[in-house]
């Protein structure tokens, strides 16, 4: 007699309440009382058993135990849909051998299919099942086949046949292993994201293994390179720097350019960054050259409007403009013999570029007001951030000009191209915040460290800087640890979010918000809104001119 296949709409029943029910009378139902304590220590089993092999194997050894089953096999779906024998079992325990052979795959992807237990008497004599080459084949008899189960996902079935004898099966065990196999399907599938998360633990621990492993490998490469550059015999430099951190190729590099353009007269241009310290570059220059005997003055050339600039660097005479009560020396006179530093050169207005070239070329200006030029022999440093080869093709900056400073040119390289500097800067810094603050040094573990250097530092040195006193005022136990470190790294990445959100927009449009929003925090005041954008004054309020705030 065949069962066939389970109806869709028919629910099982819980265990207890299925021998509970159940119409068994003396011995049968000690029997069933029996199989279920069996069940129930069983599934304690399977709750506590994390290794998937180890659980299949013990699901297929209740199942059989539970069952009287001749044979039972264990069948996981595939990525491709088809079933794979995972474990298979003879009544004894042993194995079968080659069970892929073994078994009908036609009944065990219906019940796979379907999702539907499929019970039948005589394989062979059943009119749904008898006509398939396996079972005729292998002259199947008695098989029960149930799906593994969660939730509206199968996972695979448990296949159980008897090869010698019809009817094996009854109603009650399909209720039995149906019931049975909704428990091992959990305990499948929870084995299975154990294994996940224990596997993905693993790659992460080798991830790690294999990036402290190359990190240690990078640093005795470093440590090897600065043995061979050691040895290496360079020219000794003419002068000491001792007082600009930095022991790296690239800043060699500066200090020999200093030491040449520092026996000059000639104009120099530096060009770097913001935050790489070009005026440390430019009193060095300075200090070691013919007139460092003489004054060294300097101004920024973006913190005043163009008529302000033009009084600080000329000076002026009496009754020039409403409040000029007496003549005033300006920056260049006073300057006379020694050096003048001029920051930020780019920002200058076109015409007071044009003033400068008249003292670069013919060593004379005119005071605001005055009817006759003074002379001056000053030499010039000019530093900025800005492209000004590219200012130059815009018309923005005077060709003339350009050539007129960029004489001696001095780059300074961005942080992240000396990273082998950064450990003598943070040393110096942990020194200078400690005497500046009069706590006790704290010290940088390792880590922290490695992470220092792996950052880009896109302010430069001065945003290493502002981060060693966050990050020393933060510290704990007198120590900077690599967590503070990743605070950094998180603001960076939250920045380039933010900045990915952005495109689409344009420069103006964004700088026009961030004014607007600046002002309004700040209540209007614009001295306050340019130093919260970090906007010297002459150029915020060149901004509010070309938007329209003014």
């Amino acid at each position: 007699m065949t069962d066939g296949s389970e109806r869709p709409d028919k629910k099982r029943k819980d265990l207890k309440s299925f021998l509970r029910d159940s119409l068994l009378g003396g011995d049968a139902l000690a029997r069933e009382n029996e199989r279920l304590v069996r069940v129930l220590s069983i599934n304690r089993a399977l709750v506590s058993e994390r290794q998937p092999k180890k659980l299949l194997a013990l699901i297929l050894d209740s199942v059989i135990e539970l069952t009287g089953a001749e044979r039972g096999f264990l069948i996981l779906a595939s990525e491709q849909g088809r079933g794979q024998v995972e474990v298979a079992r003879h009544l004894d325990r042993d194995a079968v051998k080659s069970p892929e052979f073994k078994i009908s795959h036609t009944i065990a992807e219906r019940a796979m299919k379907t999702g539907e237990t499929i019970l039948t008497d005589s394989a062979q004599d059943d009119p749904d099942f008898g006509k398939y080459s396996s079972v005729a084949g292998l002259q199947l008899r008695s098989i029960l086949c149930v799906p593994l189960k969660v939730q509206d996902r199968v996972l695979g079935c448990i296949y159980i046949d008897h090869r010698f004898r019809t009817g094996s099966f009854s109603p009650g065990d399909r209720e039995l292993l149906g019931v049975f196999a909704d428990q091992a399907a959990v305990a499948v599938e929870n084995a299975r994201l154990h294994a996940e998360n224990e596997a993905q633990r693993l790659r992460l621990v080798e991830l790690n293994q294999r990036l402290e492993s190359r990190v240690k490998e990078q640093e005795a490469e470093l440590q090897e390179t600065r043995e061979r550059l050691a040895s290496v015999h360079l020219p000794p430099l003419k002068h000491d720097y001792s007082d600009i951190v930095g022991q790296s190729a690239p800043m060699r590099e500066v200090f020999r350019l200093i030491d040449i353009v520092s026996e000059t007269d000639y104009p120099v241009l530096v060009l770097g960054e913001s935050g790489t310290g070009k005026e440390l570059i430019a009193r060095a220059i300075y200090r070691h050259g013919r007139r460092k005997d003489e004054p060294f003055l300097s101004e920024n050339c973006a913190a005043l409007a163009e008529t302000l600039l033009e009084s600080e660097l000329f000076g002026y005479v009496k009754g020039a403009f409403t409040g000029a009560d007496s003549d005033r020396k300006g920056l260049f006179e006073q300057a006379h013999g020694g050096t003048l530093f001029l920051d930020e050169i780019g920002e200058m207005t076109e015409p007071m570029q044009r003033k400068l070239l008249r003292v670069l070329q013919e060593g004379e200006f005119r005071k605001v007001g005055a009817t006759k030029p003074t002379q001056v022999d000053v030499r010039i440093i000019a530093a900025t951030n800005a492209d000004l080869a590219r200012m130059v093709g815009e018309n923005k900056f005077r060709e003339d000009l350009y050539y007129r400073l960029k004489v001696m040119t001095i780059r300074l390289p961005p942080l992240r191209e000396r990273r082998d500097d950064i450990p003598l800067l943070v040393e110096h810094m942990l020194d200078r915040i400690a005497k500046d603050t009069g706590e006790e040094r704290r010290r940088i573990t390792p880590a922290a460290m490695r992470a220092l250097i792996a950052h880009d530092w896109p302010g430069n040195v001065r945003e290493l800087e502002n981060e060693m006193r966050r990050m020393a005022a933060l510290a704990t136990d007198q120590t900077i640890e690599s967590h503070l470190v990743a605070t950094l790294e998180k603001n960076t990445a939250n920045a380039t979010d933010r900045a990915a959100t952005l495109a689409g927009r344009t420069l103006e449009e964004l700088e026009k918000e961030a004014i607007f929003a600046a002002l309004e925090r700040c209540s209007g005041n614009r001295s306050e809104a340019a130093k919260a954008l970090g906007l010297p004054r002459r150029t915020f309020y060149n901004r509010l001119r070309k938007y329209g705030i003014l």
